[in-house]
């Protein structure tokens, strides 16, 4: 699931596939796995060390890698300034999505972890997604300008308003693990891949555009959160039906957060040779593929940006 998720991320950013139909759910698809995968440590320094390790050190490595690409590409086209150095520490200090780009989603669930680990009750953990929808609605019917500077544009902080209620739903089947593993009649599978591609069409047609880095659900909120749950449904069955998953798709799924924080270095080297067609699907496909060697050796030579403590716990 998180194979296929990190390519339709990919195929995303190309604009040029579907992708206003394909960002009604592999975002959201992300924060249900997450949450599924989650759990809360007994121990708290352990859980900051978890999160500083696998998730914040590789999230401010890879945001200073593309500014350093960034602000090379600006200093030989004549547009880069020192200043600029000022605005992205800043912005990342603020968790504003201009200062990490796509590693926005690795902020906010950080936040949502943040959450999970120090909420007291059950109750209120599954209660606080419906607070969250009502703030995300009066974020995006609200004026604006009235609010702190690092507000007024997409932040991620923010955008735990959106991504909560899919991180509770992940959280919320992890109690049905074994219930869920046992699923796996061919027909109910594809029977559950049409109908969560049906509503995800459906969703699309009826809600718009969804983008969930400005803590943005469309023009429905219901429609948001029944096409990010129906793609997580087609994600999942297209996955029980592909079997055990070979080596390739497992290192794939191992460094999604490598591929999510610098994919679009290599999509911007595509369009020095091809611009955006049907082809950016082999290419989406192409980019993961380069990414395995670069997975591996990370994860050998430079762990902290694969998640140091991940790491060490695999070999003890």
């Amino acid at each position: 699931m998180k194979a296929l998720g990190i390519y339709l991320i990919v195929l995303g950013h190309f604009y040029s596939v579907g992708e206003k139909s394909i960002y009604v759910f592999h975002v959201p698809l992300f924060f249900v796995i997450s949450g599924f995968l989650n759990k809360k440590e007994v121990d708290g320094q352990v859980f900051w060390k978890k999160l500083w390790y696998n998730l914040a050190v590789p999230m401010l490595l890879m945001a200073v890698i593309n500014f350093v690409y960034h602000s090379i590409l600006q200093f030989f086209n004549g547009s880069f300034s020192p200043v600029d150095a000022y605005w992205f520490v800043r912005n990342v200090a603020f968790g504003m999505v201009s200062g990490y780009d796509t590693l926005w989603f690795v902020f906010t669930l950080m936040m949502l972890k943040i959450i999970f680990q120090y909420c007291f009750s059950w109750k209120l953990f599954y209660s606080l997604s419906v607070v969250m929808m009502v703030l995300a609605y009066v974020y995006n019917h609200i004026d604006l300008s009235v609010l702190p500077f690092f507000l007024k544009e997409p932040n991620a902080v923010v955008d735990v308003c959106t991504a909560y209620p899919f991180f509770a739903l992940g959280v919320l089947l992890r109690n049905y693990k074994e219930m869920i593993n046992a699923l796996n009649n061919k027909v109910m599978l594809i029977a559950a891949f049409v109908c969560g591609l049906l509503l995800v069409a459906l969703c699309y047609m009826y809600n718009g555009y969804v983008g969930m880095f400005r803590c943005d659900y469309g023009e429905n909120i219901f429609l948001f959160l029944v096409g990010g749950v129906a793609g997580t449904m087609m994600i999942w069955a297209l996955s029980v039906l592909f079997g055990c998953a070979p080596k390739v798709i497992v290192i794939i799924s191992r460094g999604t957060i490598i591929i999510l924080g610098l994919h679009k270095i290599l999509i911007d080297l595509v369009w020095v040779f091809a611009a955006p067609s049907v082809w950016d699907v082999i290419f989406a496909a192409l980019i993961l593929l380069l990414f395995i060697p670069f997975i591996i050796a990370t994860e050998k030579y430079f762990p902290l940006m694969a998640g140091k403590y991940r790491i060490k716990l695999s070999k003890g």
